[in-house]
């Protein structure tokens, strides 16, 4: 039997629930620079990849959509600032 652990919280679950990234997020989050694109925002070709828990999962993609949400209804200019 396999056992598997969230990344986040750490305690062991059965139900894990992926969850990827494109590496220059850390990057930008950590204040380092790397490639950008023709406009000026960083990319990456490498995901990071991590497995959490269903309780860690929700409460992570949540702030996500709820970013998403709000940035949806606002103009582009706005959105890079």
């Amino acid at each position: 039997m396999i056992k598997r652990y969230c990344d986040c919280c750490g305690k062991e679950t059965k139900c894990i629930r992926d969850f990827s990234y494109y590496c220059h997020i850390d990057d930008l989050i950590d204040g380092k620079f790397g490639y950008i694109d023709q406009d000026g925002n960083m990319i990456s070709g490498r995901s990071v990849h991590n497995e959490f828990c269903p309780a860690c999962y929700n409460r992570i993609v949540m702030e996500s959509v709820k970013k998403f949400r709000e940035l949806h209804n606002k103009p582009i200019q706005d959105i890079k600032s």
